[in-house]
């Protein structure tokens, strides 16, 4: 019993230390503002995010699943959620929440786009591989005549 009292009293004393410390909110911090953490996981500012993206676009064309409309269209949208950005930031020098938001449902949705349509590419190319599409042709694997962009697909 003696035990179990003590530990929850350490317990006890290592939440009294620690609440403050989580209880501060970091958005004040003018070193953080703007960081892409803080919307969602994985990368530490928006730009680590147009990067990813925009090597996506580059792996989409190097495997043949993009066509190059679909790849100018995920460049244009691209180079327009930055334009968004750079206007939000052109007020104050950084990010609102609501503005953070909205950046990052941007690119969740461009994001989401491009790999549905990295898959369809990918279905496209199987589908030339074994003889059944459209623009199949008899020079084999990833030769595509005619290969309809992602928006012709759905």
């Amino acid at each position: 019993m003696k035990k179990l009292i003590g530990v929850l009293l350490a317990a006890a004393a290592i939440g009294a230390v620690a609440s403050p410390a989580l209880a501060n909110d970091d958005d004040d911090d003018v070193h953080d503002r703007g960081r892409y953490s803080q919307y969602f996981g994985g990368y530490q500012t928006f730009e680590d995010l147009y990067r990813h993206d925009w090597q996506g676009i580059q792996h989409g064309l190097g495997d043949g699943s993009y066509t190059r409309q679909e790849a100018r269209y995920f460049v244009m949208q691209l180079q327009d959620i930055r334009r968004r950005e750079a206007y939000y930031r052109a007020y104050d020098g950084w990010l609102s929440p609501r503005e953070g938001r909205d950046i990052q449902a941007r690119l969740e949705r461009l994001h989401q786009v491009m790999h549905e349509a990295h898959e369809d590419g990918h279905d496209v190319q199987d589908d030339d591989w074994r003889g059944t599409s459209p623009g199949y042709s008899d020079k084999g694997y990833g030769h595509r005549p005619y290969a309809p962009t992602y928006y012709e697909r759905r």
